[in-house]
């Protein structure tokens, strides 16, 4: 199993040689298994699929930092990959990111956000969001860059303040929490091609990584990986499409099984048993049990 600082070093590494990052959004143990199984060489935890997964409730602060960090360590845990963990806000003021931060780190992430929302947050691409004062979130950054104790540890910080200050101020920002240490901006809810293209020339030869996500149905018009690698970013979120696939699937096979009284006709959208057991790891523990197998006399 790969360690959580060889995750980092990997993720890092990705990073300084410019391959490129897709990471989907996963929501637990098992579609992280299955996204890393499918290719994908980085994850992205987010507060959105967790809650949607968990709760069945939108993103809007419901979820605590145990329920964050527990669904984490179970996704790192699962997987040998480099995996990025949403820190929300941090959950309060510079100490309370301080706190977020050993958990993450605790929890086998490789990279950490933070975003300047006021808290409790909302999802990015959902309106009436607020943010808290540059300084402020620049000082939050500061403070989770210097509470790592794997210096590997990569921190993102995002800002949602399009929506509220408009694209100058997403840019002045961006650069304040450089200054503060992160190495990795996250610029939410960009509104054109034009906004993502202009971010990207603005930290040009910074030093300074970029991400971008990619919402069906939200703020930001959908553009391929490929051309967010040309156009200088070094990953991207696909945060939700995992769970709009899901959902989908299963909605459309529940009513097929109400309807009909089986199954059959969605066969072919199934993993079979067998594959299915392989995602779970069924014949590692096979294994197991034969090893530590005890005959009993009774």
């Amino acid at each position: 199993m790969t360690t959580a600082h060889e995750k980092r070093i990997l993720f890092k590494n990705n990073l300084k040689t410019g391959k490129f990052m897709i990471a989907p959004g996963i929501y637990d143990a098992l579609s992280a298994k299955i996204a890393q199984d499918s290719g994908s060489i980085c994850l992205a935890m987010g507060g959105y699929a967790i809650s949607a997964s968990r709760l069945a409730r939108p993103d809007v602060g419901l979820l605590s930092l145990f329920e964050m960090s527990t669904a984490l360590k179970q996704i790192c845990d699962a997987t040998d990959i480099p995996v990025i963990g949403d820190g929300d806000t941090g959950y309060g003021n510079a100490l309370n990111v301080i706190h977020t931060l050993q958990e993450y780190e605790h929890a086998g992430a490789a990279c950490v956000f933070f975003e300047d929302q006021v808290w409790p947050k909302r999802c990015g691409h959902m309106d009436g969001k607020q943010v808290i004062t540059a300084e402020e979130h620049a000082q939050k950054i500061r403070a989770a860059c210097e509470a790592r104790v794997d210096k590997d540890l990569v921190i993102m910080a995002r800002t949602d303040t399009r929506a509220v200050n408009g694209f100058e101020d997403a840019v002045r920002r961006g650069k304040l929490y450089a200054e503060a240490g992160a190495e990795i901006l996250f610029i939410e809810a960009l509104r054109s091609r034009e906004e993502i293209e202009e971010i990207a020339r603005v930290f040009k030869g910074t030093g300074i990584y970029l991400f971008a996500n990619m919402i069906e149905g939200g703020k930001t018009p959908i553009i391929n990986s490929k051309e967010l690698k040309e156009m200088g970013y070094a990953g991207v979120f696909w945060s939700c499409a995992s769970l709009y696939l899901i959902s989908k699937t299963l909605a459309d096979a529940f009513t097929t099984l109400n309807k009909e009284g089986d199954l059959n006709s969605h066969l072919d959208k199934m993993i079979p048993f067998p594959k299915f057991n392989d995602y779970v790891g069924l014949g590692k523990y096979k294994e197991l049990e034969r090893r530590y197998k005890v005959d009993r006399d009774d």
